[in-house]
């Protein structure tokens, strides 16, 4: 055999050999990658990291501050490589491990609304409702609606981005119905008064129709002559020498009906005179002139009213003396006359 088959013939065994032993190797490898990945992820999974931290991989980065994001995990240091947001287009608002930043919300001039505050790297766009609109939900607007008009112009309180307007409440039209029931009401007080007032004064005379009875005259009023007298013309001189109580005994006496006594007080409530007069006229009215004037005297006599009696039955009496003195002179000079008459026929 030659040099160069055999050096040959030993290659190939040699090559024969380490093929072999590296296919043996294959299986090993890899349950040692899987054992090694296997206890890696257990390590993250039990990696805690503290506040303004996460965890990447087997190690505690720090976040990227507000306006950033996270570009890449850090290293040993734990500091994470970060890239800033695009200023007016993209913003974050809060430290994050983000892998991009937020995009800028747009307002919706459709809706009603405006820019109050444009976007930042650190803040996202403020959006508030136009001029003569609100917002009428809560929190994040998404909507505005017109602000109310007021009648007339009355504004109490004018509208805002985040209120409604707030309008004057009219007074004036409660104080014209609270008038016009007042008007109302009085004059449903002064008819029924007058209605009352009717009614009373016409059962007043239907009363006193029925239960004024007349006495008749005593024997002491038939044993005294007293002329029948129309006393309507001295009822004042009457009553002048009388208070009120002892008019009110005397028509009292004559059952005058008591309704019909404080009646005539109220209609004169100040005035005692004409109290008087009144309360006279009513008797008087009821009895008539026929023995008029004896059952008067006679009357106060018997109510212990003497004095008063006498009094007025002097007033009288010069009254009616005088009246028959100018009777008789009538008497006389008409008998003169016809005396005469019949002396010039002879």
């Amino acid at each position: 055999m030659s040099a160069g088959l055999l050096f040959l013939r030993l290659v190939l065994v040699f090559g024969w050999t380490i093929g072999s032993q590296c296919d043996s190797d294959v299986p090993a490898a890899h349950t040692i990658y899987d054992k090694l990945s296997i206890k890696r992820n257990i390590s993250k999974r039990e990696l805690k990291c503290k506040e303004g931290e996460y965890a990447a991989e087997n190690i505690c980065c720090k976040m990227c501050p507000p306006g950033s994001f996270k570009f890449g995990d850090c290293t040993k240091d734990k500091n994470t490589i970060c890239t800033p947001c695009t200023e007016g287009s993209t913003y974050v608002d809060y430290d994050n491990s983000l892998d991009k930043c937020m995009r800028c919300k747009s307002c919706d001039s459709e809706l009603d609304l405006e820019v109050a505050e444009h976007c930042t790297v650190t803040q996202d766009t403020q959006c508030r409702c136009k001029q003569h609109y609100f917002c009428s939900s809560p929190g994040h607007c998404r909507h505005c609606d017109p602000c109310s008009k007021c009648e007339n112009g009355a504004i109490e309180k004018e509208c805002t981005p985040t209120t409604n307007t707030i309008c004057k409440r009219n007074f004036w039209w409660i104080l014209v119905v609270v008038g016009i029931v007042i008007a109302i009401a009085s004059l449903s007080a002064v008819a029924v008064y007058c209605y009352k007032k009717k009614r009373q004064d016409f059962n007043l005379n239907n009363q006193m129709r029925h239960w004024v009875v007349h006495k008749p005259p005593s024997p002491e009023m038939e044993r005294l002559v007293y002329p029948d007298v129309d006393l309507s013309t001295y009822i004042p001189a009457i009553v002048e020498e009388m208070t009120l109580t002892q008019v009110k005994n005397f028509v009292r006496r004559h059952e005058i009906p008591e309704p019909a006594i404080e009646q005539t007080v109220q209609d004169y409530l100040n005035d005692s005179t004409e109290q008087k007069i009144k309360l006279f006229h009513i008797w008087y009215q009821h009895h008539g002139m026929k023995g008029a004037y004896g059952n008067l005297i006679v009357s106060l006599r018997k109510l212990s009213m003497r004095t008063v009696a006498d009094k007025i039955e002097k007033k009288l009496n010069v009254v009616t003396s005088s009246s028959q003195e100018n009777g008789r002179s009538n008497i006389n000079t008409a008998e003169q006359s016809s005396a005469l008459s019949d002396g010039h026929n002879v």
